[in-house]
């Protein structure tokens, strides 16, 4: 068999998925080719997605002194220093694959948003403008360039790029994406009623766009119109009866509002079966099954996340949520270790770790562990009333009642906690500590 045949049959693999296979024909292709760069870059390519990062390097490497001006390559050492999270040679690579192919976008994409997410909007705005400049028509990039803005909060900026890729957009999609991410900007801008209007131009024009019709209901939940949010969500449902987000997005809306359940339930059965490879469905899906409390119904599906993605730190954590229920302290602490591996600055995952060591009398680590979570989200109010308990039980009432105040400040409501807990009970005459139960209990009427 020829090389090119291992290639393609490595190709297709590739493309379903089954690297290991695919890897192989690769292989098999470079005995056949040993000299081809097309083949190493391949070879490459699949050791870059087992995470075989030194060999994919390699392999890279090998590619480029063949063909030092292919482009492909050079991304490739550059998703390895990704990876790597190494911004010398992240940058360098990008830098040097724009100076090979000045004409590949692709490079251009990487590289903005790579400054987006290191916090460097004008280095990310220069790289795409550096581009646009060239191709002003090019809608696409346009789009990315205020999606990075979006995501770095330069909401200002990322309007004026969603504004000129409508301007510039030739194919329907583009349109209807810029228009929405336009309208999902201007709710991030505090400007209600202009979102919501420019949500239904699309809709009006485009009713099958079901990123619209969930984005609005979205839109007017954060703006506090449950009601108007779900019948967005009802009627995008009707315009895109084949959409599993849609069906995600109104069961986890009728979650929230604590509504029907049952119906919540069909809807996210429902999502799964039409998107099964979307973790947010599965995810939704054991959120529901949890408030049915079906708790073997809801740690399957979030199993069937870790099947997807076996690092989730969301499956992970809801597993481990699980276990601490039943009493399962060493597979609890496994999973919420598993979920700050991924995300270590979560404060949900590190309260909830914190949790584990506060119930083994642990106050040292325990409050490392919450001030962690602190540090995260100042106002992350489970961490906060925690850090009063900790402070409590070692006799600092001042500390203590200065936590509570934050955790009242951040809407913390749960005063048959604090009117309960044992370790306040040297507080209950305290004016303070009354004062701010009374806060609590004025902030759960209102809720």
């Amino acid at each position: 068999m020829e090389y090119e045949d291992y290639l393609e049959q490595g190709e297709i693999l590739a493309g379903e998925g089954l690297i290991e296979e695919a890897l192989s024909r690769f292989e098999q292709a470079l005995e056949a080719a040993p000299e081809n760069p097309e083949v190493i870059e391949a070879v490459g390519r699949a050791l870059l997605n087992l995470d075989r990062l030194e060999e994919a390097e390699a392999s890279f490497f090998d590619a480029l002194e063949l063909d030092p001006e292919w482009v492909t390559p050079r991304m490739g050492l550059a998703l390895v220093a990704l990876r790597r999270d190494e911004p010398f040679k992240i940058v360098h690579h990008l830098e040097r694959a724009i100076e090979a192919d000045p004409e590949y976008p692709e490079a251009y994409v990487e590289l903005g948003r790579y400054y987006g997410s290191m916090a460097e909007p004008a280095l990310a705005k220069a790289t795409f403008e550096r581009w646009t400049a060239r191709h002003p028509e090019d809608a696409d990039m346009l789009i990315n360039a205020g999606l990075t803005a979006f995501d770095a909060a330069d909401y200002a900026q990322a309007v004026e790029f969603f504004e000129k890729a409508m301007e510039v957009a030739s194919e329907g999609d583009q349109k209807s994406g810029a228009r929405t991410f336009r309208a999902n900007t201007l709710d991030m801008l505090g400007r209600y009623e202009e979102a919501v209007e420019a949500y239904e131009e699309v809709i009006a024009e485009t009713p099958d766009w079901w990123e619209a019709h969930a984005n609005l209901g979205i839109c007017h939940a954060r703006n506090g119109q449950p009601a108007r949010a779900e019948a967005a969500f009802r009627q995008g449902l009707e315009d895109c009866p084949g959409s599993p987000e849609v069906r995600d997005e109104l069961a986890a809306h009728l979650l929230a509002e604590r509504k029907d359940l049952d119906e919540a339930l069909r809807l996210s059965e429902e999502a799964v079966a039409l998107g099964r490879d979307e973790i947010r469905h599965l995810h939704t899906l054991g959120e529901v099954r949890l408030a049915m409390g079906d708790e073997p119904g809801a740690a399957e599906a979030y199993r069937a996340m870790l099947d997807l993605d076996p690092e989730n730190p969301e499956a992970h954590l809801e597993i481990g949520l699980l276990h601490e229920v039943r009493g399962e302290v060493r597979e609890a602490e496994e999973h919420f270790v598993e979920s700050l591996k991924s995300d270590p600055a979560n404060p949900r995952a590190l309260y909830s770790y914190a949790s584990l060591y506060y119930a083994a009398d642990d106050l040292d680590t325990a409050e490392e562990l919450l001030m962690r979570a602190v540090a995260a989200d100042a106002r992350y109010s489970p961490a906060l009333s925690a850090l009063a308990s900790v402070r409590a039980r070692r006799g600092d009432f001042r500390d203590a009642l200065d936590y509570i105040e934050k955790a009242v400040e951040a809407g913390e409501s749960d005063v048959d906690h604090f009117k309960g807990a044992l370790e306040f009970a040297p507080l209950r005459a305290d004016p303070r500590f009354r004062s701010l139960l009374s806060r609590m209990v004025r902030a759960r009427g209102e809720g």
